[in-house]
């Protein structure tokens, strides 16, 4: 297993990278990790062999990091919740690259492979796409009459 890099922003994917990672997650798991340590083992220096205390500190980072991707995606998901009932104002670029500002309320929340988008009008858009929310001005009908 070949590790190119970390982030998946650091270089454009080619055509056989695109086709074989369709299914997978750019994201790390604990099952990476242990190849990792595996890896690191078994290419050790025998006379210089690595301290347990290496051992536990990276696992402990690695633990770290995916609980705060996992805090991130669960924050996402809840804001996103939150925006249902609201008024938004949405950006979208035109085909010929101007920008289309559409105001409307959220209807609902489409949460699929990790990632948040909001219906306004029977369309989705990403969280990135909202530039403004507000209350919507709506009178609400008292329910003692």
């Amino acid at each position: 297993m070949a590790i190119d890099s970390v982030s998946p922003y650091a270089r454009p994917a080619t055509a056989t990278e695109k086709s074989t990672t369709k299914n997978s997650s750019n994201t790390l798991a604990m099952d990476d990790f242990f190849k990792l340590m595996v890896a690191q083992l078994s290419n050790q220096d025998m006379n210089n062999p690595m301290d347990n205390s290496q051992f536990i500190a990276q696992m402990a980072q690695f633990s770290m990091v995916q609980a705060l991707s996992d805090l991130s995606d669960m924050s996402s998901t809840a804001y996103s919740v939150g925006l249902i009932g609201k008024e938004v104002t949405v950006a979208k670029t035109n085909d010929d690259g101007s920008l289309l500002s559409i105001a409307g309320i959220v209807e609902g929340v489409t949460l699929y492979d990790g990632a948040s988008k909001v219906v306004v009008d029977g369309a989705t858009y990403d969280l990135s796409n909202i530039m403004v929310v507000k209350q919507p001005n709506i009178i609400i009908p008292d329910s003692s009459l």
